[in-house]
């Protein structure tokens, strides 16, 4: 796997390479199919004087996209933590995976396919940050949106590790947004017809 780092306010140093190094080896052995990986390390000042950094992974397959996000006072060890946390995401996903292709095959001879054929990618993101700018709004992201159905956006969803997700909701050929709710049910935003 060839991953890209991104560094702002954080040196990578050899000894930290090796160690980003040594830590994807693990998940490149159990995520299928990467295309791109990402990793963005951003250290911040907090108000305290103390520094912490946010450590972004984001996996992109030919038809998922997988994130996690960690923060630390330590590079390493928001590093480590973002990869645990994607390797969950990634084992989750497997055993959902076969989960619904069992289940598919047993109900298969009834007409009732279920199963992620046809998933595709939700977003193709593009970040911008302007970190002078006066705006409460610190981060834009726009992306390309493939239509789905509500089933996918919430894989695609708990895939990125979010608690909404914004999409283009195939049956009803419009914007909805998901969202997870706190009894951990999720819940659906789109506008009224006509």
């Amino acid at each position: 796997m060839d991953l890209q780092i991104r560094a702002h306010g954080t040196k990578v140093s050899e000894g930290l390479q090796e160690f980003i190094d040594r830590r994807m080896a693990k998940l490149d052995r159990i995520a299928e199919h990467v295309v791109e990986a990402h990793l963005e390390l951003r250290t911040e000042v907090l108000r305290a004087g103390r520094e912490i950094t946010t450590a972004q992974l984001t996996l992109r397959t030919g038809r998922h996209v997988l994130r996690a996000e960690e923060r630390d006072a330590d590079a390493a060890k928001a590093i480590d933590a973002a990869i645990d946390k994607l390797v969950k995401q990634v084992r989750k996903f497997s055993d959902k995976r076969s989960n619904r292709k069992r289940r598919s095959q047993r109900f298969s001879s009834d007409g009732m396919v279920a199963g992620l054929q046809g998933m595709q990618a939700a977003t193709d993101t593009v970040e911008t940050d302007d970190e002078d700018a006066i705006s409460p709004i610190v981060r834009t992201k726009r992306f390309q949106m493939k239509p789905m159905v509500v089933e996918e956006a919430i894989d695609q969803m708990e895939l990125i590790g979010h608690e909404f997700f914004l999409f283009q909701n195939s049956d009803e050929d419009q914007l909805n947004v998901l969202y997870r709710r706190r009894d951990g049910t999720f819940g659906l935003l789109a506008p009224a017809r006509g």
